[in-house]
């Protein structure tokens, strides 16, 4: 019989799903484990936006309104979405360390507000402002254009928000902090050398155009790729572990 108040294991023992049973693999030593949506999401992010940037015209900073008027539309497309994907990404590296304790992690999670606000103001007017008067100048009268194109180009030179401008430098030195902040973070936190080096490179995605940007979303991408098989990789060992614990005898 069993002794009346007697436990038949140990309070601290738990039965924990195992690896292919379709449950969640416990927490390992780089934080919550992520699940499969919260991987598609930081995975897909930023390779979708790396797509989409290999469309961005290339643009000679002397002559905008030269290298612009015959492709106009792609260029506020990508600008258009890139301001989707600036919030997506400032998203998405808060998921990556918003369990991570540590003052890095404090201090990444801090940076990524200033780069979506900072980034996408500065985005705002050097991609759809610029591609509305370059527009406008297309559809101007041919006696006009030279004015309007050197009031487009007056725009890509001023010191706030121009090419590059105060607004520009704060939006990209948040990318830079919250993004270098992150790499210590998840390595403080036991991530493999690879994920902490790929996240490390994406800092050059402030630079958006291709090749650097894309080459950069894909560094973020493939950090989350090796960090997440890391995890899985520990979470099925350690479940592994507890499931080859002998049973405590249920009976006195």
């Amino acid at each position: 019989m069993n002794t009346p108040g007697s436990p038949s294991a140990p309070d601290s023992v738990q039965a924990r799903p195992m690896p292919g049973s379709g449950g969640a693999l416990p927490p390992t030593a780089h934080g919550r484990a992520f699940s499969l949506t919260e991987v598609a999401f930081l995975i897909g992010a930023p390779l979708a936006w790396a797509v989409l940037l290999w469309f961005h015209p290339a643009v000679a900073r002397d002559d905008v309104y030269g290298d612009l008027r015959d492709e106009v539309a792609t260029y506020v497309i990508v600008h258009a979405g890139t301001l989707v994907f600036i919030g997506l990404m400032g998203v998405a590296l808060y998921v990556l360390v918003r369990d991570l304790p540590g003052k890095a992690a404090t201090i990444s999670r801090m940076a990524i507000g200033p780069f979506v606000l900072f980034y996408g103001a500065w985005e705002t007017v050097i991609g759809l402002a610029t591609g509305a008067l370059v527009q406008h100048t297309n559809d101007a009268p041919a006696g006009e254009r030279a004015t309007l194109s050197d009031a487009i180009q007056s725009l890509q030179d001023n010191v706030i928000v121009g090419d590059p401008g105060v607004v520009a430098g704060i939006g990209a030195l948040a990318w830079i902090v919250a993004v270098i902040a992150a790499a210590v973070a998840v390595r403080r936190a036991g991530a493999p050398v690879l994920a902490t080096v790929l996240l490390g490179l994406s800092v050059v995605v402030f630079s958006h155009p291709p090749p650097i940007g894309p080459v950069g979303l894909a560094c973020f991408a493939g950090a989350v790729l090796v960090l997440y098989r890391s995890q899985r990789e520990s979470g099925s060992r350690t479940a592994q572990t507890e499931s080859s614990t002998p049973k405590l005898a249920a009976d006195v």
